[in-house]
């Protein structure tokens, strides 16, 4: 599957380190190199969730995939920066509809700097009103800022998960109306979120009862 979305997990070789922020500058096609630097990215950020998702489920220490996942994060914070003082938003124009997602992914993991990741919102708002980057990244990214500066989310995409680990959307502001709010960014009703969610985990029966 070629789509890099983010309840998919592309399994590739663990990665031991991340290579340094820097920027590619490729001939030929234009951003060429922009667009197969974030592929990898996204690659690296995927293979190191996939080891510690592994190892929770098999129940070995998770100590070194946490720290490996870290790395991985915080060294595509530092590349991600380098790129949106240089280009602003990677939109699709610039490296195309999948890497301009890639871009989001990275950033939707960089918790660690919610002030690069409000930039990146403002630039990404700016990017959708253009025509140029997804709706849907652009709801996700949102709530990721609002639930890390303590706010409601808007379109539930948070959740969080009880003693079974079992999830539910952390609190969002006008409930009623989540559903609505998610259709108008093509996400599906937040339901058949929170049960794909489990599915994709793997608990579907310990989760389909209530607590």
């Amino acid at each position: 599957m070629v789509r890099l979305r983010v309840k998919v997990l592309i399994g590739i070789g663990l990665v031991g380190c991340a290579k340094p922020p820097t920027l590619h500058q490729t001939q030929g096609e234009p951003m060429f190199g922009l667009r197969v630097e974030i592929a990898s990215r996204v690659a690296m950020d995927q293979a190191v969730q996939r080891e510690l998702s592994d190892r929770i489920q098999s129940g070995q220490p998770i100590g070194p995939a946490v720290a490996r996942q870290d790395s991985v994060f915080k060294v595509n914070l530092e590349w991600m920066r380098l790129v949106l003082a240089q280009y602003g938003w990677p939109g699709r124009r610039m490296v195309g509809d999948e890497a301009s997602h890639g871009a989001w992914l990275l950033l939707q993991h960089a918790d660690r700097d919610t002030a690069l990741q409000r930039s990146a919102l403002q630039l990404l708002e700016t990017a959708v009103q253009a025509g140029d980057a997804s709706r849907r990244d652009l709801a996700y990214l949102t709530d990721r800022v609002r639930v890390a500066e303590g706010r409601l989310q808007v379109y539930g995409t948070q959740l969080q998960y009880d003693s079974r680990g079992c999830a539910s959307p952390k609190p969002s502001e006008e409930p009623a109306q989540l559903d609505a709010r998610r259709a108008s960014v093509e996400l599906e009703p937040i339901a058949e979120y929170v049960q794909g969610t489990m599915a994709a985990l793997g608990r579907t029966a310990q989760c389909a009862t209530p607590k």
